[in-house]
């Protein structure tokens, strides 16, 4: 088979229409990982990595995933003819398990897997042993881990080059920032943004070393919750070659930024789609970027993906049961 796709990849790039001019910024971007076909930018990963294993005449895989690498995989998974048991803690997202299930992917919710670090050691220390004796290749969305398969994100990096004086990234375990770094080059300065909850690569990045100590996670942006050195070291190394900036934001930031964009630019995004946009802010604050320099936001998951947090979001504007006779009066609250 010579081409494994699902139409990934060439995302828009969109310019914002309210929220930039708020800002005060001339040209604020976002792009649009969330119009992937399974809506996050893990497609790009997935799309490399199952090429790879039908390469290898694999046909069955096991992966680890905080929900969208599940998703993506179950997806071309059942297109492309292969069996996929996929690990994740017990609290993932209900809209991205429910993704996984749809498509027919074995799902195994783990108690404590990542939030407690001899948990996940033993999990992954099952995983190889298993992968090993079945045959079955281990997917994990990490350099470390599918080296080939994150070289697909880097069209991402390839897709932003020179289109933006900076580009600010979500970041959990690394391997988005490494990838969109690597492909980007020294077109565009990138920029880390992580929860403070979970703060690896940052808290290395203000302590001025380049130690990735694990951290107790606590935050609720699930997608980016990832209290351990899988790629943190190596997006590390590129954000100082780089020359961007490390910064940790509150969860109550993002979900305000999340609230921001589905409220003001039509975006519907989950929460780590939105964190990006809490750190241009911090950026604007601390003069780090120029008011008229064109900035890019990537938006790497679709709002579906997180049922929860939309709900938050649409509480913010609560419906009303109106009577016929006053329909007319309450309409009114849109002049």
């Amino acid at each position: 088979m010579s081409t494994v796709t699902l139409g990934e990849g060439n995302t828009p790039l969109v310019e914002s229409t309210r929220i930039g001019p708020e800002l005060g910024l001339r040209r604020l971007m976002f792009k649009l990982e969330s119009c992937n076909p399974t809506g996050s930018y893990k497609d790009r990963f997935i799309a490399a990595e199952v090429a790879r294993l039908l390469r290898i005449g694999a046909k069955a895989c096991v992966a680890t995933s905080s929900g969208n690498t599940g998703s993506s995989l179950a997806a071309y998974s059942a297109r492309y003819g292969m069996r996929c048991a996929i690990v994740v803690n017990q609290n993932a997202p209900a809209g991205k398990l429910m993704q996984m299930q749809a498509h027919g992917a074995l799902l195994l919710r783990v108690r404590e897997f990542v939030s407690d670090p001899r948990v996940t050691q033993q999990v992954f220390t099952d995983l190889h042993s298993f992968s090993a004796t079945y045959n079955a290749p281990l997917v994990v969305s990490a350099y470390r881990h599918c080296p080939i398969g994150m070289e697909g994100v880097e069209s991402l990096g390839h897709e932003l080059a020179g289109q933006a004086d900076h580009i600010f990234v979500p970041v959990g375990g690394g391997g988005l920032y490494t990838a969109v770094a690597r492909g980007a080059g020294t077109k565009s300065r990138v920029h880390a943004v992580q929860p403070a909850r979970c703060s690896t690569v940052a808290a290395a990045f203000a302590r001025g070393d380049d130690e990735i100590r694990p951290v107790h996670s606590t935050t609720r942006i699930s997608g980016l919750a990832v209290p351990f050195d899988i790629d943190a070291s190596i997006a590390l190394r590129h954000l100082r070659a780089n020359g961007g900036y490390a910064f940790a934001v509150e969860d109550e930031e993002v979900f305000e930024m999340q609230s921001w964009m589905l409220a003001e630019e039509g975006i519907y995004c989950e929460p780590a789609g939105a964190t990006a946009l809490a750190g241009v802010r911090r950026a604007l604050e601390r003069r780090i970027v120029r008011r008229e320099e064109t900035i890019a936001c990537i938006v790497t998951g679709h709002g579906f993906k997180d049922p929860e947090s939309i709900a938050e979001a649409a509480a913010l504007h609560p419906d009303r049961v109106v009577d016929p006779t006053t329909l007319a009066q309450h309409l009114q609250g849109i002049l």
